[in-house]
């Protein structure tokens, strides 16, 4: 039995070495070996725009060493650690071999190197980082042409002229110059033993050992080259303890070429965009490459202005308990994806390469809600800006229960003021509303990286992401909204050409249709609205449009214990006609030394501001440029707070085709109906199908009849209620829908009845004053045709909608409305007259979004709304200009 056992092993170790045999000799008869590739003098690489324009050039000539200009300690410290063999070896180091080999094929993969020198030289002058057998045959022929063909000299110089050694720095002359400041070719003699030892600790892991990141662990290395050095006998041990004694003596020095002297934030964002696509910083400094890119200069300049130039310091949050805050920005072109401009870190102290913080995921926050809630609602048709979302905080399962930052704001919202305003509440009901797995399919197809545990939890709604989402990422995303719903992936490179005029690398547009054309505009608009009176004002471009949304990402109640304002991430994504953005700030740490606060600023506001500064010095020199003005929603009612939604925007002497415009509706007193009237042109016949909602008991959907005319009289209404009227269209042959539906907003009077305690105008101790007061002049026809409402009273509520009938000495308090900004005349259709009047709106306490008025005149609508200490909201609504 013994002897059986050793021929089966004595067999099998036989086969071992003939199979070794065989793919050895394939692999000397297969690699072909062309020592000139050794001997070519290192070109710069140049890196050129979009426009054509030279960007930069990267590597520098002429930085290859003589073996004679290499320092002795260097030489000794490089052999000593990684080829402790070299001057003895024929290229190879056969024991070394067989001990890899036995660990190789014991765990089934490369686990060991054993390269020497020559094989190393070989691997990254003619090989890549792929981990196989076949190249690693291919490293041992190469290395033993390169033993040779070249003199033992001439191969370590080699080496030491073509290793990477970190900070992106391609052999010991860059290097020396990166950390230490010394050229070798005019002071060699400047580098100590431990600095040589610490360069010569760095091949092994560039990154890990890289003592600019990482102090503590390249003075381990450092250290353990040295004993390297006693061990094999090129110094003793009291030269090992002097040296080691020794603080590392570093600090960040440019070069010329490097890179960082003319464009740090794009060569650290290009560089590491490179090495991810499979090109290595060592090619790219060396390499002679042509590099053609998407970048636009005036993109790419801006962000270094504001990034890096110390000038809009403060747009960032102050730092705290010593710290500083970090960022990162990344802009494309929405119509191919082509990114504009990249920054992945601001100016810190010694260490301009940082952190590619373009590629850190974290959570989103709410600016994922346009993504993951509100473009997947619109998208199934059975949303609308002015469909009621529920903002009573509630437990949504599981313990979850999302608050919204205003305390003791509105139960109810539109969905455009849930929004505008950013209510978490009223995002994840929505998203509870439309399915998980809705938003989630669409954010995905978007661009965002989602995990099987997203789709189990409405967290998502607003940014609890279990692997998070970069500023890549969300700038992608953010094109589908600029683009007609059309997804474009972020980009860089067009194409590599190598000094051989061999093209080496490409890329292009790679799209895919998220959403619809008209879903994409209508949340164009609604992030407009952001932007324009919501959250994200800081980013307001005058005379250009900008869309978007901010988020801002709140520590654990664990780790901030007593400190509810202490915020981790602040971002703005949003976009103009020509560019989409992505902006980030926050930190790499997560612990309660590394925080940003909610005052004076929240975060997502100052990187509403860095994205305001960056458009700006970008787009100085372009002619301003606005959304397209249709198909946009408009309102034609009057209820304040609730705008109309559907049909395209009316232009002069336009006829839409397969569409209903001019909805309106009017509370007849006198007979408690509400009459509603439209227009509408389709090619086929059609019958109107008309609903109602009420916002301020019951948000049921009620049927109120079919017609194939062009208006309807409802006379079941309740005095004292606010509706909303949907019209949709549908074939009388199939009984399908045609076109969308339209809506339009009306009140039917508020309770004349006072309650006790409450006379005349509903005034009563304790109570507040409830009227509306509105003297408006909207011109939704032609010539100048005026309307006026003079307000409706209630009791004791005030606002639009039922009484309250208090009791005398009672008071009903309304929680008040976020700040509202003065609106600029003029904005589209006679501009949105915008305002919160929460304090009076809407019985049931539901706020709505902009109030808009259709204006097909030049003139303009200014709304100037004020919530009075007493509860009661006044309603001033002017419109001028002649009518067409």
């Amino acid at each position: 039995m013994v002897r059986r056992w050793i021929s089966i092993v004595t067999a099998s170790v036989i086969l071992i070495i003939v199979l070794l045999g065989a793919g050895f000799y394939l692999a000397v008869r297969m690699t072909p070996f062309q020592p000139s590739v050794l001997e070519e003098v290192h070109q710069p690489s140049i890196v050129y725009a979009e426009d054509g324009s030279r960007l930069m050039s990267l590597g520098s000539p002429n930085t290859d060493l003589t073996y004679d200009q290499i320092p002795k300690d260097m030489q000794d410290a490089i052999v000593a650690t990684e080829d402790h063999t070299f001057w003895t070896n024929s290229g190879i180091d056969i024991r070394s071999i067989f001990r890899s080999l036995f660990v190789d094929l014991s765990s089934g993969s490369l686990a060991q190197g054993a390269s020497t020198i020559p094989e190393q030289l070989a691997k990254i002058t003619y090989l890549t980082d792929q981990k196989t057998f076949s190249r690693k045959f291919k490293q041992i022929a190469l290395g033993l042409q390169i033993e040779r063909n070249f003199t033992k000299q001439e191969i370590l110089a080699m080496y030491l002229n073509r290793i990477p050694l970190g900070e992106s720095t391609v052999g010991i002359e860059q290097a020396a110059l990166r950390y230490f400041g010394i050229d070798l070719k005019k002071e060699p003699n400047k580098l100590t033993l431990a600095d040589a030892a610490l360069l010569a600790g760095l091949p092994q892991a560039p990154s890990a050992y890289d003592p600019l990141q990482h102090p503590k662990a390249a003075l381990d290395r450092r250290n353990q080259v040295l004993q390297n050095m006693v061990h094999y006998g090129y110094i003793t041990e009291a030269q090992a303890q002097a040296a080691a004694k020794q603080p590392l003596d570093v600090s960040f020095h440019s070069f010329p070429g490097d890179g960082w002297s003319s464009d740090p934030l794009l060569t650290n964002f290009l560089l590491d965009y490179l090495n991810r696509h499979g090109i290595p910083p060592s090619e790219v400094m060396q390499g002679g490459l042509k590099i053609y890119t998407t970048i636009d200069p005036a993109v790419q300049n801006a962000i270094n202005e504001v990034f890096w130039s110390g000038k809009y310091d403060s747009d960032f949050p102050g730092a705290t308990t010593g710290t500083v805050v970090e960022g990162a920005a990344v802009f494309v072109d929405p119509k191919t994806g082509g990114i504009l401009g990249a920054a992945g870190s601001r100016k810190q102290g010694y260490v301009p390469l940082g952190l590619d913080r373009v590629y850190q995921a974290s959570s989103p926050g709410s600016s994922i809600k346009p993504i993951m809630d509100y473009a997947p609602a619109l998208q199934t048709g059975n949303w609308t800006y002015t469909s009621i979302l529920d903002n009573q905080p509630q437990d949504f399962g599981d313990g979850y229960e999302p608050q919204n930052w205003e305390v003791g704001g509105p139960t109810r919202v539109t969905l455009q003021y849930g929004l505008e305003w950013s209510q978490n509440v009223a995002s994840v009901w929505l998203l509870q509303q439309i399915g998980i797995s809705t938003g989630a399919n669409m954010a995905k197809a978007d661009g965002i990286p989602l995990t099987s545990k997203d789709y189990e939890h409405l967290g998502i709604a607003i940014g609890g992401l279990i692997n998070g989402v970069t500023p890549m990422e969300m700038a992608g995303a953010y094109t589908a909204f600029d683009n007609n719903g059309i997804h474009s992936k972020p980009y860089l490179i067009n194409r590599i050409v190598n000094a051989q005029g061999g093209i080496i690398y490409h890329e292009g547009p790679q799209q895919n249709q998220v959403m619809s054309a008209q879903t994409a505009a209508d949340m164009t608009r609604l992030m407009q609205d952001v932007v324009d009176f919501g959250t994200g004002q800081s980013a307001k471009l005058p005379g250009w449009g900008v869309a978007g949304k901010t988020g801002t990402v709140q520590y654990d109640s664990g780790l901030v214990g007593s400190h509810p304002n202490w915020v981790r991430d602040g971002w703005f994504d949003g976009y103009t006609p020509t560019l989409v953005g992505s902006i980030h700030i926050g930190y790499d740490e997560s612990n309660d030394e590394y925080h940003m606060t909610m005052s004076p600023v929240d975060p997502s506001a100052n990187a509403a501001q860095i994205f305001h500064d960056i458009i700006a010095l970008a787009l100085q020199n372009e002619q301003a440029q606005q959304f397209p003005e249709g198909p946009y929603p408009y309102i034609t009612g009057t209820a304040e707070g609730v705008n109309y939604v559907g049909s395209t925007t009316p232009t002069k002497n336009s006829t839409p085709t397969n569409s209903i415009s001019g909805l309106h509706a009017t509370y007849n007193a006198a007979n408690n109906t509400v009459s509603l009237s439209w227009s509408g042109s389709f090619s086929s016949p059609v019958t109107y199908v008309v609903t109602r909602v009420s916002t301020s008991s019951s948000d049921e959907t009620v049927p109120v009849g079919q017609t194939t005319s062009t208006s309807l009289t409802d006379s079941s209404v309740q005095p004292g209620e606010s509706y909303v009227y949907t019209v949709q269209a549908t074939s009388e042959q199939s009984g399908l829908d045609i076109g969308q539906p339209v809506s339009v907003a009306v009140s039917t009077g508020a309770g004349q009845s006072a309650g006790p305690g409450n006379q005349a105008n509903g005034i009563g101790p304790g109570n507040a004053t409830g009227s509306v007061m509105g003297n408006g002049t909207v011109n939704n026809t032609t010539g100048n045709s005026v309307t006026s409402d003079n307000g409706t009273n209630t009791a004791g509520g005030g606002g639009v909608g039922p009484g309250t009938n208090n009791t005398a000495n009672t008071s009903t308090p309304t929680p008040a409305a976020p700040p509202v900004p003065p609106t600029p005349p003029g904005h589209l259709n006679g501009g949105p007259g915008h305002g919160k009047g929460v304090g009076g709106a809407l019985g049931s306490n539901v706020v709505g979004g902009a109030g808009y008025a259709s204006n097909t005149s030049n003139g303009t609508v200014q709304t100037n709304h004020v919530s009075l200490a007493n509860g009661a909201t006044q309603t001033n609504e002017a419109g001028s200009g002649n009518g067409t």
